[in-house]
This record gives structure tokens, C-alpha cells and sequence, in this order.
């Protein structure tokens, strides 16, 4: 098998002023194809230790992928760096330089010796276009392996990457047909999945791996054998048939539109502790217009008041986070956008804010369908973020399951 090592380049990663999401992108990406990921690293913009570090991949793997230093700035040191680490000089690469200038002066930008600068690259390096910026992707070969630069920017990145490096790395290396498959499982805990997993029979020429992510149970599933790989996937999938969400790209907020399209149903939703995050989410999906009308954020009780009609005395006896409060807010915002489903979310995110009954954590959710509204009461774990985003999976988890009729 084909092994990789990814490299995430510059000190803004290291220092933690920017959050590296390239790597796990890239490390998804090949890993589907079948080529085994063995590291992921961090390094800072240090021209000697980056050579040096390449110069010792090279030696153990056979595909090096970095991202990052391949601006225009003295700090952008991605291609000296390859340079140096495989012996060849750095020379101004006409290609290059032209495909800067001309997406430079597309946009009236005036070149500068820095834009020159950027076409400085190693000798005989395959060159990868960049449909989104001007930072071309560039390749090396050397020891055994093929080092690969990418820009850091993701918007740039990922398009280089899926259009033209993945398509290269397939064929120069010869990659057999991969099969992979990933199974989205909600209201089960992980050890059960495993335990299914155990029952159904595990199968040496299937790699299974078991990920959770804030309520979402993933079980991926990778093989060069399609057959056995779908027998698996399909004895999981009914095995769970209760839990399942949907198999590879398919998220809750995408079924949750789907499946309001299908029975043509429209949805409002009213969020206090959540912040506007399930709208985000919902809204995020092409054609989520067709069904979804509109939503509130009342987070302060007043807001409650004015804007959803949420009677004071309501507040005053049993709280903004409340059962009561829920489902008063899961049936007037249903009532001022006309729709026939709702949602409501309202709950203490932390990380401060909890009492001894309403712990942080503490989240009421409510779910209107037609005539019938329902409210659950959830303790959810984790930081702030991993409480909203538990709050907002668990209630699309909740309008599933009523559209389905479970």
C-alpha cells in the first residue's frame, strides 16, 4: 500500500492563531483511495528544520502533501525549502510567472517584485494549476517518495487538490479501485455499535473505524473488496436500522430538508441557547428555501416575550429553560410563519449560567408537526460549542423521527 505523510506548513499553526483544517481534508480525501496515512505534522516556517524534515520523509514515504508557504512574502519559504532538501536550485519558472500575471492583471492588480518572487521554484517541478488564486501547486521527486506543495488556503487548496493532484497521485502510483463507505448511526452509544459490529462478524479485508462526534456515531468502512465491504455495510446498516442517519455524504440538516421536501412540509424555528446555529445549519442546504420559512433567535427573555408572545408568568414560575417555555416557543413561531413544522431549542450552554436543577448542559427541546407538539428535556456534555451543536443535531434527530412516523 501506497504510504503518506502530511505536513501542515507555517508558525501561525504552530502558535494556534489558525486552526490547520487542510490536513484532515487532505488525510480523508487520500485515505479513500486507499493510500495508508501514517503521520500528520505541524511545522513552523523554518526553512532548515522544513528541509530537513522533508529530507527524512523522503526516505520512509512515498507521497509527501504539504500545504502552506507558497505566498508572495518573505515568510513563504515552501518552495526554498523543497530546494534545499532535494538539492536542486531554485530557478523563476516562466510558466509560471505567466499564469500569475495574467490572473493578476485580470483583476487590475499592479505586479511587484514579490508576485515575482512566487514563481521562484525548484528545477523540473511538476507544476498544478490554481483555479482560485495565484500560488501554483508544485511537485518533486526525490528519494522515494513524491513531494507535493499546495497553498495553505483552503478555498485554493481543495480545488487543486481534488481537480488535478488527486488525479496524478492515481495515476502515477497505480492505485487499485478503493471502496470506501461511511454510516452515520444517532440515539445509539458507541459501545453498542461496536457490539453489533462484534455480532454481524468483522471481516480481516474490511478496515472498520468507530468515530463520535458530537452525538453522531461514524462507522467508516474501507477495502479493496467491494462485495465484502457492501455485505458488511448493508448487515450494519439494517442491524442499527433504528439508528441510522444515512450512509456517506448525507448529514442530518441534508435529510432533514429532503425529507421536508418530500412530504412537502415547511418549518420555522425559535432559538434561545443555540444561537441561530440550527437556522445556519439548515440554511446551509442548496433548496432549503423551499421548505424552510423562517427563524427567531430570542435569547434574552424579553426578546421571548415580545417577539414570540411567551406569557411572562411563564418565565417568572417555570424559567426560560424550561419544558413549559419550549413548548410555548415550538408553537407560536409555527403560528407567525405558518408552517406546519417547528423547532425550539432553549437550555444553559455554560460555561457558566447553571443552577443545581439546570445544570450546564441542560437544554429543553420542543417539535411541533401538525397538531402535535412534543418536548424533551437532554443533559448534554461537553464545552459550549459541543452542547449547541447537540442541542441543534439532537433536534433535527428529534423532526426526523416524527417525519418518519417512529
Amino acid at each position: 500500500m501506497i504510504t503518506c505523510t502530511i505536513c501542515a506548513i507555517g508558525s501561525e499553526l504552530i502558535e494556534g492563531s489558525i486552526v490547520d483544517t487542510n490536513s484532515s481534508f487532505v488525510a480523508k480525501a487520500i485515505a479513500k483511495i486507499g493510500v495508508d496515512v501514517k503521520e500528520i505534522r505541524l511545522l513552523p516556517d523554518d526553512k532548515l528544520l522544513v528541509s530537513q524534515v522533508m529530507g527524512e520523509l523522503s526516505l520512509i514515504s512515498d507521497l509527501i502533501l504539504t500545504t502552506g508557504g507558497l505566498g508572495p512574502t518573505f515568510d513563504d519559504l515552501t518552495a526554498e525549502c523543497m530546494a534545499l532538501a532535494t538539492g536542486r536550485q531554485l530557478l523563476f519558472n516562466e510558466k509560471a510567472f505567466l499564469d500569475i500575471k495574467k490572473k493578476l492583471l485580470s483583476k487590475k492588480i499592479p505586479i511587484k517584485k514579490a508576485h515575482e518572487r512566487q514563481a521562484l521554484l525548484p528545477n523540473d517541478a511538476v507544476l498544478f494549476n490554481n483555479d482560485f488564486g495565484t500560488a501554483c501547486g508544485f511537485g518533486v521527486f526525490f528519494n522515494k517518495a513524491f513531494i507535493c506543495s499546495m497553498p495553505g488556503i483552503p478555498y485554493e487548496m481543495k480545488p487543486m487538490f481534488e481537480n488535478y493532484i488527486l488525479p496524478f497521485i492515481k495515476n502515477k502510483f497505480h492505485i487499485q479501485e478503493y471502496f470506501s463507505k461511511e454510516i452515520y448511526f444517532m440515539g445509539v452509544a458507541e459501545s453498542d455499535v461496536d457490539e453489533a459490529i462484534r455480532t454481524i462478524g468483522m471481516d480481516s479485508d474490511v478496515k472498520i473505524i468507530i468515530n463520535v462526534s458530537k452525538g453522531y456515531v461514524i462507522v467508516r468502512l474501507r477495502s479493496n473488496n467491494g462485495l465484502k465491504l457492501k455485505i458488511l455495510s448493508n448487515n450494519l446498516s439494517s442491524h442499527l436500522n433504528k439508528y441510522l442517519l444515512g450512509i456517506d455524504n448525507e448529514i442530518l440538516e441534508s435529510l432533514l430538508v429532503e425529507k421536508l421536501k418530500e412530504k412537502n412540509i415547511t418549518l420555522s424555528t425559535a432559538e434561545s441557547c443555540s444561537g441561530g446555529l440550527l437556522g445556519t445549519l439548515i440554511t446551509s442546504v442548496p433548496g432549503s428555501s423551499q421548505v424552510f420559512k423562517g427563524g427567531l433567535i430570542v435569547y434574552s427573555n424579553e426578546a421571548k416575550m415580545k417577539l414570540l408572545d411567551i406569557d411572562e408568568k411563564v418565565l417568572r414560575n417555570y424559567g426560560a429553560v424550561s419544558g413549559e417555555c419550549a413548548l410555548d416557543l415550538a408553537k407560536n413561531v409555527k403560528n407567525i410563519f405558518r408552517t406546519k413544522a417547528s423547532i425550539s431549542i432553549t437550555g444553559v450552554a455554560g460555561p457558566s449560567g447553571g443552577t443545581k436543577d439546570k445544570p450546564v448542559g441542560t437544554v429543553f427541546i420542543g417539535v411541533s408537526l401538525d397538531d402535535a407538539t412534543s418536548v424533551k428535556k437532554f443533559e448534554f456534555s461537553g464545552d459550549r460549542d459541543a452542547v449547541r451543536q447537540r442541542s441543534v443535531n439532537t433536534a433535527i434527530w428529534m423532526l426526523l423521527k416524527k417525519l418518519h412516523g417512529i
